[in-house]
């Protein structure tokens, strides 16, 4: 929920979802275009959510979210073969989140 937080104070609705079908049911429910897509590629159907999200939201920017232990190697090779403009790395669980470092992330990817 800290990443929606973030978004949010950047003048972003975030709609968090925790998996692939949750995520295309609050996308049909709220009937809005989505602008930015956030998704953690590893994630089962992440493949299948981002196809469909995309083919509805043609201008959508795709963003991937990575789990701390992944490296840059890994980041290349993509398991679902994801393609994105921007890559943000998850904090790792020992790591403080500074709010400032994060927004200031996430301002990159919205301009």
């Amino acid at each position: 929920m800290w990443l929606a937080e973030m978004f949010a104070e950047l003048g972003y609705q975030a709609m968090p979802a925790l998996n692939y079908r949750q995520a295309l049911a609050l996308t049909k429910r709220l009937e809005q275009p989505i602008a930015i897509l956030v998704v953690n590629p590893e994630l089962r159907g992440a493949e299948r959510m981002v196809k469909c999200l995309v083919a509805a939201n043609p201008g959508v920017r795709l963003v991937l979210i990575r789990n701390p232990a992944t490296d840059d190697v890994a980041i290349q090779q993509n398991p679902s073969g994801l393609k994105a403009r921007f890559t943000l790395a998850r904090p790792s669980p020992g790591e403080s989140i500074s709010r400032p470092d994060w927004v200031a992330r996430i301002r990159k990817v919205v301009l």
